[in-house]
C-alpha cells in the first residue's frame, strides 16, 4: 500500500492527546504570517517598489479565483498580511528609526532608567538606559567615564549628553547587531546631572545580584576557559569566552549552546514540569507556573529575541492539551514571529532572529515531516533530521553571517549529548544556589571536552565554508526559493530532497567556478580606518599582508578580512616592530609562513611573531604568485601583468604609477586612471586581461 504523505502544514508532530475541540484545516494564519514578513523584509531592504505591482497580481488572482472560495480567501488574507507588514515596517523607519539616527551628533538632556550593566569595555562601564529622546521611547548605551560613581539597575540618572550613532564597522557587526536589538544611539560622552537610587524592592536588580554571584563562583571553582565557556552557555554571557572558542564552536555548526535559546527554555521547562509532576501538580497548575517561571528566566539571561520566540513557543505548545487541541508547531512558529515582529519591528533585520526561526523550522517542523516514513535506525534518522535542521539554517547563516558549518549534523550528533549534560549540572547548581559546588570538577571536565572537540572539528579541512561572492550569493536566495516553493506546495519528501540535493550540487559547482575564475585575478583589499592601513594581496593561491601605517589596530581589519573571505593563512607578513604584537595577537590561530620587519628592532632570537622568527629588512622584495613586490615601512609596490601599482601615504610625492593608492588622514583613495574611489576599506581587482576596478567591502 503506497503511503500518504500529509502536506507539510498538516505533518507537523502532534502532541499526544485526544482531541476534543474542532480544529479547522486553514492555514490562514500561516498564510498570513508568510505575507507580513515578505512585506515587512521587502521594505527592510528597500525593495518596498517590488510592492506595487504584487497588489495588482493579487486582485487579477482574486476575481480569477471568485468562484473558488478557499484560493480567494487565501489570495485575500496574502493580500492583507503584506499590506499590514508593510506599513508596520515603513511607519517604524518614519516614525522612530529615521528620527532617532537624525540625533547623531546632536546633545541632549535625557533621563533615563538603569536596565543593564556591562564593566567589560576597558575601565569603562556600560550602562544600558530605557529612556526618552525626541519624544521616542527607546534604549540607549552609555560609556560611563572610569571616575563615575557605580550605578546599579533601577537607578534613574539625567544626563547632559552627547548623541552619537552607532556606525557600521568593518572590524565587527555591531551596527547591524545594534540595530537587530532597536538600538542607534550611544553616549560616549556625558555629564551627570542629577541621581536617584531605586531603594525599592526590585526583581530585575535581585536577580541581575544573583546571576553575577553565581557567575563569580564558577569562576573561582574552574579554569578560566571552561568558566567562561559554562556561564555562556547557561546565562549567553560572553566575557570570558575567547574568540578562539567562540570560533570554534560556530565553525563546527554548534554556537547555538552559547546563545540563550529556545534550546535552554525547553530544557528549563521540561526540568521543572518533571518536578512539579513530581510534586503531582494538575496540568493546568503546571502550565500556570510556567509564566511567571519563564518571565523569571527570560530576566535572568541575557534575553534576545530568540528567547522571547522560544517563551511564545512553548506557552502555545503547552496550553494546546488544556484546550482539548493538537500543538501545532508550525501554526505556534507562525504565532509566534507574528507577535515577536509585530512588538518589535526592528527585529527583522537581526540574525539571530532569522536563525533561531530557520532552527525551529529544520527540527521541529522539516525534519520530522522529512523523516516521518523513514524505517530506519534511531541514530541514523536522528542524524538525518540534523542536516534537515542544518540545511534550513544554511541560507540565513550564509546569507548574514557570511559562513557556514559543514559538519554541524556530525558536531551536534556528538556534542549536544555532552551540553545537555553540562546544562543539567549548571540547571541543578543555579537552582541551589550554589551550594552543589562538587558538580563543578564534572562541569569542567565536560566543558574542556566540548572545546577540544570543537576546536579539532574546526580545524579539519573544508569543516565550513565561507560564501562573500555576489554571484553565489544571489544563487544561495534563488536555490532558497526553489526549496521553499517544493515545501509550500506540500511536495512528497523525495521530490523535496531532490530538489534539495539539486541546489547544493548547483552551489558547489558556482562556488567552485567562481573561485577557479578568480584564482589568476588579482586581488588587493586596501584595509584600516582613517590614518589606518594595510594591504591584504591574493594572487594565483599566495597571499601576502603588507602593513602600510604602523597603526596595531590594522591587524584587526586584516583579521576581519581573512575571516570573510575564508583565507586560511599567508605566505609573507611584512609589518614593522611596532604592529608586530598586535598581529601576534590577532593572526595567532592563521597559518604565517614568514615575517618580515622592516624597521630594525631588538627582538631576541627566541621570540617570534605568528609562531615565525622575523627578519629584518629596510626594503624588502617579494613574490606573491607571479607578482613582484616591493615593500618599505610606509608604501608598497606592486608590478604584475604590465601594470604597476604604488600604495603610499598622501604626504608623499605621488610617484608614476598605472594605479595609485594613497593613505592618510583623510581615508584612502585609490586613482585607476582619471577615476578616484575614496572610501575606507575598498577591494582593488584587476583580471589577467588587465581591467582594473575598485569597490567597497
Amino acid at each position: 500500500m503506497k503511503k500518504r504523505h500529509l502536506p507539510l502544514a498538516d505533518a507537523v508532530p502532534q502532541a499526544a492527546v485526544k482531541q476534543t475541540g474542532s480544529d479547522t484545516c486553514s492555514h490562514a494564519v500561516e498564510c498570513f504570517t508568510l505575507a507580513w514578513t515578505f512585506g515587512m523584509l521587502s521594505v527592510f531592504l528597500h525593495a518596498g517598489g517590488w510592492l506595487i505591482w504584487l497588489f495588482p497580481i493579487f486582485s487579477i488572482g482574486i476575481f480569477c479565483m471568485r468562484k473558488q472560495r478557499k484560493y480567494r480567501n487565501y489570495l485575500l488574507i496574502a493580500a492583507i498580511g503584506l499590506t499590514c507588514g508593510s506599513a508596520l515596517r515603513m511607519y517604524y523607519e518614519h516614525a522612530v528609526q529615521q528620527p532617532l539616527c537624525a540625533l547623531d551628533g546632536t546633545s541632549a538632556v535625557c533621563t533615563g532608567t538603569v536596565t543593564d550593566s556591562d564593566s567589560r569595555t576597558g575601565d569603562r562601564t556600560v550602562y544600558t538606559l530605557r529612556t526618552s529622546l525626541s519624544g521616542i521611547h527607546t534604549q540607549i548605551e552609555w560609556f560611563a567615564d572610569a571616575g563615575m560613581q557605580s550605578l546599579h539597575i533601577g537607578d534613574q540618572v539625567t544626563l547632559d549628553a552627547e548623541l552619537s550613532g552607532i556606525q557600521p564597522d568593518f572590524r565587527y557587526h555591531t551596527a547591524m547587531y545594534q540595530a537587530g536589538r532597536g538600538r542607534y544611539l550611544r553616549i560616549y560622552h556625558a555629564n551627570m546631572l542629577d541621581y536617584k537610587a531605586d531603594t525599592s524592592f526590585s526583581i530585575p536588580r535581585m536577580l541581575h545580584a544573583y546571576r553575577s554571584t553565581i557567575t563569580d563562583r564558577i569562576r573561582r571553582a574552574i579554569p578560566p576557559q571552561e568558566a567562561g565557556l559554562f556561564c555562556a552557555m547557561l546565562f549567553g554571557d560572553k566575557t570570558m569566552l575567547t574568540d578562539e572558542t567562540s570560533d570554534a564552536l560556530q565553525q563546527a555548526g554548534i554556537g547555538h549552546i552559547v546563545a540563550v535559546s529556545g534550546l535552554h527554555l525547553v530544557f528549563f521547562c521540561g526540568v521543572l514540569t518533571w518536578l512539579l509532576r513530581r510534586m503531582q501538580c494538575p496540568a493546568k497548575m503546571i502550565f500556570l507556573l510556567q509564566i511567571p517561571a519563564i518571565v523569571l528566566f527570560i530576566m535572568l539571561v541575557d534575553a534576545s529575541v530568540s528567547v522571547f520566540r522560544a517563551a511564545v513557543m512553548v506557552l502555545l505548545t503547552a496550553s494546546a492539551p488544556l484546550f482539548g487541541r493538537y500543538g501545532n508547531s508550525l501554526r505556534s512558529l507562525c504565532i509566534a514571529v507574528l507577535l515577536c515582529t509585530a512588538v518589535s519591528p526592528y527585529v527583522i533585520g537581526a540574525a539571530s532572529f532569522w536563525l533561531s526561526v530557520s532552527g525551529v523550522l529544520g527540527i521541529g517542523i522539516i525534519a520530522p515531516y522529512m523523516t516521518a516514513h523513514l524505517t530506519c535506525s534511531a541514530p541514523l534518522k536522528t542524524f538525518l533530521q540534523l542536516c534537515c535542521t542544518a540545511a534550513a539554517v544554511f541560507p540565513a547563516s550564509v546569507l548574514l553571517c557570511g559562513e557556514s558549518s559543514l559538519l554541524a549534523p556530525f558536531c551536534n550528533l556528538l556534542i549536544l549529548p555532552v551540553c545537555t549534560v553540562v546544562l543539567y549540572l549548571g540547571t541543578f547548581y543555579v537552582l541551589t544556589g550554589g551550594v552543589l559546588s562538587f558538580l563543578m570538577p564534572a562541569a569542567a571536565v565536560l566543558c574542556r571536552l566540548i572545546r577540544m572537540t570543537a576546536g579539532f572539528a574546526a580545524k579539519l579541512p573544508f569543516s565550513h565554508v565561507t560564501v562573500y561572492r555576489m554571484p553565489v550569493r544571489v544563487t544561495v536566495i534563488a536555490c532558497t526559493v526553489l526549496v521553499c516553493c517544493t515545501l509550500l506546495t506540500a511536495c512528497q519528501p523525495k521530490r523535496i530532497a531532490a530538489s534539495a540535493l539539486f541546489s547544493a550540487c548547483l552551489l558547489t559547482a558556482l562556488h567552485a567556478v567562481s573561485i577557479l575564475a578568480e584564482r589568476n585575478d588579482l586581488n588587493a583589499a586596501v584595509l584600516g580606518s582613517n590614518t589606518g592601513a594595510a594591504m591584504v594581496i591574493t594572487l594565483e593561491g599566495h597571499t601576502v599582508i603588507a602593513d602600510l601605517s604602523g597603526t596595531p589596530r590594522n591587524a584587526q581589519y586584516v583579521r576581519a578580512y581573512l575571516e570573510k573571505t575564508g583565507i586560511s593563512g599567508a605566505e609573507l607578513l611584512l609589518c614593522n616592530a611596532k604592529t608586530a604584537a598586535a598581529y601576534q595577537a590577532e593572526l595567532s590561530e592563521y597559518a604565517i609562513q614568514s615575517v618580515v620587519l622592516s624597521q630594525a628592532s631588538d627582538f631576541r632570537s627566541d621570540e617570534t611573531v605568528c609562531g615565525q622568527q622575523p627578519y629584518q629588512n629596510a626594503d624588502t622584495a617579494v613574490q606573491c604568485g607571479s607578482a613582484e613586490i616591493r615593500y618599505t615601512d610606509t608604501a608598497a609596490e606592486i608590478c604584475w601583468n604590465g601594470i604597476r601599482m604604488i600604495a603610499q601615504t598622501q604626504s608623499e610625492q605621488l610617484a608614476d604609477a598605472d594605479i595609485r593608492i594613497r593613505t592618510g588622514k583623510n581615508g584612502t583613495v585609490i586613482q585607476i586612471g582619471d577615476t578616484e574611489y575614496q572610501e575606507n576599506n575598498l577591494l582593488l581587482h584587476i583580471t589577467a586581461t588587465g581591467k582594473a576596478s575598485a569597490a567597497p567591502l
